[in-house]
């Protein structure tokens, strides 16, 4: 509930030009001897002003109602229900929708080898049939003149021995299972980015909404000595109203800023699947440059012209000799998304190399065998039974098909075209964000100690104003601006470390080398 606080309504100042009334340079001249002395200045003076009838302003100032509180802090390290990067992690990998259908696609996609590999292994089906056979030579006739019976099984086995059509279904059931375990692997690095990503746009919130409230607190300071001080007559009305005008925002923005940290909260809580009581915060004095150290570099190796499976692996830091050139390179060659476009234009020019292989003959190793029998009239009353079997090479080879072979010839054609070009939008589409997330991540660096350095300065300059204020020597804009320097450079101090480590979060993702360690490495940052 909102505590309901009477509005407040100031004097006006007095503007005539009588001889007992003194001008407000006088007054304060005055002021300052009689406080010098002990005295209280102004006494009588404010009563016959508070008395005096208007004259050409009127100044109202509303004290605002405090916000609603909103319970406990989302980030509280006392809590001892707060949940870390780790624990939060491990909540959204047994309940993320996106996750888990990667994973199910993920064990969906390795069946394509078994399929592929099972088309070169013998094809062998078995048939069974029964029936019976009547036969009317006389159609007046009520019955039938002679009829049979027949039942049979047989086997049948069919063993490719040339089909290069079904040689390339085989390799595409391969580069299939690769696209399947590599978009798993970019699946979890996805999943650490989103919760990392929810976890500091939480602590964003948090952060933003604690500043707010620690500069509504001293507004309200400001405005209370504002008003005391128009009340003894050293201030205008100009100050109080400027200080009230200053409340009055930063509420609103208090409001915003409760409400985008429930946002927030919620897209967390959607990610883990549970309601979340507090997590951890951010270090004050948090090392981020580790972030991005101890990296694995995985150059491929290629061997005539083909996509190599395996690894150079090396262990090295961005801060001993990585440049944004090494990590651009890294990025064209071993990105998740980069391998996949690579697989998928493998199978694109095996779908071609298949169409084109329509054209070829084939031959196939066939075998039979089975067991037949009959038994009625028409042959004789004793069973006519007999096994058969049969093998050998079978070869076809299409003659005409009516123009369908050439038209996927030249439709997979231009599939594998497109394929060549998509590989190489992804290759420089991603070297271009790894090399934004370098520089977001070094130049972050760099932002952190400058704001830092920014808030000590705005600290600084704060509390000089404030001593300006008492003495005289500034006035009540002065300090407001001074306070509002001060937060700003707070909330950009404090999101620039957040937008730091998730630059080297992605740096690392886009370089396909984002593992549960890094986690583990973010989450010593929290406390």
């Amino acid at each position: 509930m909102y505590n309901q606080r009477p509005s407040l309504i100031l004097p006006q100042p007095e503007t005539t030009s009588s001889s007992h009334v003194f001008t407000f340079g006088t007054r304060l001249l005055v002021g300052v001897l009689l406080s010098a002395i002990g005295l209280t200045p102004f006494s009588s003076s404010f009563a016959q002003r508070k008395n005096a009838p208007s004259t050409n302003m009127t100044a109202t100032l509303v004290m605002q109602a405090p916000t609603q509180d909103l319970g406990p802090r989302l980030v509280d390290p006392k809590n001892p229900q707060a949940m870390d990067l780790i624990k939060l992690f491990q909540e959204a990998a047994q309940y993320d929708p996106a996750f888990l259908s990667a994973k199910n696609a993920y064990i969906a996609g390795k069946e394509a080898y078994w399929q592929a590999f099972a088309v070169l292994f013998p094809q062998i089906t078995g048939t069974y049939s029964t029936g019976r056979t009547d036969l009317r030579f006389d159609p007046n006739l009520g019955k039938a003149d002679y009829g049979y019976s027949a039942s049979g099984w047989g086997v049948q086995l069919t063993q490719p021995l040339f089909n290069w059509s079904v040689f390339e279904k085989y390799k595409q059931g391969d580069l299939l299972t690769g696209v399947a375990e590599t978009n798993f692997a970019l699946a979890q690095q996805d999943l650490i980015l989103r919760v990392s990503q929810a976890y500091f746009d939480a602590l964003t919130s948090q952060d933003n909404l604690d500043l707010y409230r620690n500069k509504k607190g001293l507004i309200k300071q400001q405005l209370d000595q504002a008003k005391r001080n128009f009340e003894v007559g050293t201030a205008t009305i100009v100050d109080a109203n400027e200080a009230q005008s200053r409340y009055d925002l930063v509420i609103a923005q208090e409001i915003a800023a409760q409400s985008d940290l429930l946002v927030k909260k919620a897209v967390l809580e959607q990610i883990v699947g549970k309601p979340i009581d507090a997590i951890l915060p951010l270090a004050k004095q948090a090392k981020i440059e580790q972030v991005v150290e101890g990296r694995k570099i995985k150059f491929l190796k290629k061997d005539k012209g083909e996509f190599a499976s395996k690894d150079i692996i090396e262990s090295l830091h961005l801060s001993t000799g990585q440049s944004m050139d090494d990590w651009a390179r890294q990025v064209e060659e071993v990105n998740y998304n980069v391998i996949i476009s690579r697989l998928n234009s493998e199978i694109a020019k095996s779908n071609y190399n298949s169409s084109r292989a329509s054209r070829l003959p084939t031959v196939n190793l066939v075998g039979s065998t089975g067991y037949n029998t009959q038994l009625g009239s028409l042959t004789s009353a004793l069973p006519n039974t007999y096994y058969s079997t049969q093998y050998g090479l079978q070869l076809s080879m299409p003659i005409f098909t009516g123009g369908f072979i050439s038209s996927a010839i030249r439709q997979n054609a231009a599939v594998y075209d497109q394929s060549i070009t998509n590989l190489d939008l992804v290759k420089k589409t991603n070297a271009t964000a790894a090399k934004q997330a370098y520089l977001g991540f070094n130049s972050g660096l760099s932002q952190i100690k400058a704001y830092e350095a920014a808030e000590k300065s705005a600290l600084s300059s704060l509390q000089s104003n404030k001593v300006g204020y008492e003495v005289g020597v500034r006035i009540n804009i002065d300090v407001l601006n001074a306070q509002d320097q001060l937060i700003t450079t707070q909330s950009s101090l404090y999101k620039s470390r957040y937008d730091t480590i998730m630059n080297g979060l992605k740096l690392k993702a886009l370089a396909a080398v984002l593992a549960d360690d890094d986690l583990i490495a973010v989450n010593a940052l929290l406390h």
